[in-house]
């Protein structure tokens, strides 16, 4: 009998250990974000930005990810404050291929924050803006934020997904889920709105959701040239 399940156990694939390891690092982060989504201090010392709630989930998951060995498969970069403003990501995952480690499929995530308070705001406009930041935000003027990273995912390929991360929706404002697809290039070509509304309401009318590991392997199984994927909405609070 101990014999048969060894057996069993060698079978499965290597992609099913990463896959499962990574959406358990991403549930693992979401429900700590979560926690702090409707943060109220008592005191009113404490405000939970629109950046620490972003910190919380990045910095949650790389840690996560490191205790379960993870990047050697999968890799997260950050982007510097110059590449959120000019690219329009937060932060871009990358799944190796072995053994030649390069990029076999990147997912290029951006955050958004569905309630957004004046004083957020306010500390927002605070923020010490360099040479390099203004010459980042002369050089994309002309695009939305929605807009770069569906034009920065299409410039490399069909392999780059874009991701919206939600902090909260109408629905649920302590829910994180998101839309992905590597096709809303071709939305905006057909000149079609690309903001948080559309994406919202994408989420509203779903009536299925993905888990994130389900999410992977469904852009990881695809045989053959990486094809158009139709927006997916995926959970990541359960």
């Amino acid at each position: 009998m101990t014999t048969n399940i060894i057996k069993d156990f060698l079978k499965i694939p290597e992609k099913f250990y990463f896959v499962q390891q990574f959406n358990q690092c991403i549930i693992f982060a979401s429900q700590r974000a979560k926690e702090y989504i409707d943060f109220q201090d008592p005191e009113g010392k404490l405000k939970i930005s629109n950046s620490m709630l972003t910190d919380i989930f990045l910095m949650t998951y790389i840690n996560r990810s490191i205790q379960c060995k993870l990047t050697d498969a999968i890799s997260c970069t950050r982007m510097t404050e110059e590449q959120v403003i000019l690219l329009g990501a937060d932060w871009v995952w990358a799944v190796h291929d072995s053994p030649s480690k390069n990029p076999k499929l990147q997912i290029a995530v951006q955050v958004i924050h569905v309630e957004r308070k004046e004083e957020e705001e306010v500390e927002e406009k605070k923020v010490k803006i360099t040479e390099s930041m203004k010459i980042a935000r002369e050089e994309s003027t002309n695009k939305t934020h929605w807009e770069k990273i569906a034009d920065f995912c299409s410039s490399i390929g069909r392999d780059c997904y874009s991701l919206f991360l939600f902090f909260g929706s109408h629905r649920d404002p302590k829910a994180i889920c998101g839309v992905l697809s590597n096709d809303f290039h071709t939305h905006l070509a057909n000149d079609q709105e690309l903001d948080n509304h559309f994406l919202l309401e994408t989420v509203e009318k779903a009536k299925t959701f993905v888990t994130p590991g389900r999410m992977l392997e469904l852009i990881l199984q695809k045989d053959g040239p990486p094809k158009d994927l139709k927006p997916i909405c995926v959970k990541f609070t359960q």
